[in-house]
């Protein structure tokens, strides 16, 4: 669940660019039994958003990209290890999901291809079924119509194969949790919004709820921020809800400035450092 919601809280931030050639870095802090019950740096994460001309014949789109890694912090390092990268890509005219493509290091003793986990979801153009593509070095050829989905700054593209796919069905327009929070972004914020929102993360059917819960100045990045704080539910049938706080700078970029969450495992925070 932890590492569920340090993932989670690494799209939030990849989410929060509207504009393009973007980048926003932040240093991640935790607390619990790991660095007994004290603050300290686990992780940093990087966020690029760029716009891209043509998304495999769809028109244009955003891509919006997160990395994480716990490289050189001893505590999450010894444990975890957390090697992540996240794409979307996503059409901010109609803020509709087109695909998006996860890789992580998997804690295993087990072989995995290039040493990750990969997969790539891509959202069909009725927007109410979406594939799930489960990649590695053995399988399939990729689609031609999958393949500019596909980074491929760790192998060239004919060297990424399909070893499974599943066919799912989701509600109409569901949203990723990138293009989700760019709607966010885009909403009217003020004290007591709400709005509700259908989800996938490519194999479940999720549902977020948002609420604005109040207004705080914030310091990160060397200065004060006037922010909204929101309140972020995601819910998946047959799990444990996860909640976050998001402070959303008031300016026109609404930035996400800082972010905390608490689960089982102990609480994560996120500082934004430049921007």
């Amino acid at each position: 669940m932890f590492m569920k919601s340090i993932i989670l809280l690494s799209l939030l931030l990849a989410a929060q660019s509207l504009h393009a050639a973007e980048r926003l870095d932040y240093l991640i802090e935790y607390k619990g039994l790991l660095s007994g019950y004290g603050w300290t740096d686990v992780s940093r994460a990087s966020i690029t958003t760029s716009r891209r001309a043509d998304c495999a014949g769809r028109g244009s789109c955003m891509v919006s990209t997160a990395t994480l890694s716990s490289k050189g912090y001893k505590v999450l390092e010894a444990v975890f290890k957390v090697r992540f990268h996240y794409r979307s890509f996503y059409q901010l005219n109609h803020l509709l999901t087109l695909a998006f493509e996860t890789r992580e290091k998997k804690y295993s003793k087990q072989y995995m291809p290039y040493g990750y986990k990969h997969s790539l979801a891509v959202m069909s153009r009725g927007a109410d079924t979406i594939d799930y593509y489960k990649l590695g070095s053995k399988g399939d050829p990729l689609p031609a119509a999958v393949k500019p989905f596909v980074a491929t700054d760790h192998k060239p593209a004919e060297k990424i194969r399909v070893k499974k796919v599943k066919h799912k069905p989701v509600v109409k327009n569901a949203l990723d949790r990138m293009t989700l929070l760019q709607r966010v972004r885009s909403s009217p914020l003020k004290v007591g919004y709400k709005a509700s929102y259908a989800g996938t993360d490519g194999r479940n059917k999720l549902m977020f709820r948002v609420t604005v819960v109040g207004t705080e100045d914030v310091k990160a990045a060397g200065k004060s921020w006037e922010t909204w704080k929101v309140r972020i539910d995601e819910l998946e049938k047959g799990e444990k809800p996860v909640s976050l706080h998001v402070w959303i700078s008031r300016d026109s970029r609404h930035i996400p400035v800082f972010i905390e969450i608490e689960s089982s495992f102990g609480e994560a925070r996120f500082h934004l450092k430049s921007y």
